[in-house]
Formats: C-alpha cells, sequence, structure tokens
C-alpha cells in the first residue's frame, strides 16, 4: 500500500487506518496531505488501488501539520505510517 502511494507524486505524507465498520469488514482509511486536492485525483487514488489490490479505500484530505503529529509522535523513534484500529 506505501508503494502505491508513493507513486503519485502530489502526496507528499499519508496514513493508513484499517478499521472495522459496522458490517464487519474492514475498512481503508487513506489519510493524505496532497498538493492536488482535486476530485480526479482523490478519484485515481482509489481507482488505483481498486486496479492493484482489489479494494477501495475512502481517502482524506489532511494537512500535512496533522499528518506529521501522527507519523512522527515522540512516543516512537520510528515513523508510524499504518494503523491498524480492528478489533
Amino acid at each position: 500500500m506505501h508503494d502505491l502511494l508513493a507513486s503519485f507524486d502530489e502526496i507528499q505524507q499519508h496514513v493508513i487506518e484499517i478499521t472495522t465498520n459496522s458490517f464487519g469488514t474492514d475498512e481503508i482509511v487513506l489519510k493524505v496531505a496532497t498538493t492536488n486536492t482535486s476530485k480526479e485525483f482523490l478519484d485515481s487514488i482509489k481507482d488505483h488501488f481498486r486496479a492493484k489490490l482489489r479494494v477501495a479505500p475512502n481517502v482524506e484530505v489532511v494537512s500535512l501539520d496533522v499528518i506529521n503529529k501522527i507519523v512522527f509522535t515522540p512516543m516512537s523513534r520510528k515513523p508510524i505510517r499504518f494503523i491498524d484500529l480492528r478489533k
């Protein structure tokens, strides 16, 4: 998933969150800081994931400052770009 997002030059930073939805299935949420916030670009991210992994993630545009606070937490020496919130 990280490699798929790295193929987009417009994405400055990203976080991948996996959650369980109300139906009990896994849901992927991509939080991205990007220079291109157009609907077409966000749809191209979804389409790229759908073509390569056969999943359609939800894509949220978040500011770079917010994502950097998630990725570079003071409690971890390594960047955190994948968060698993499933129960």
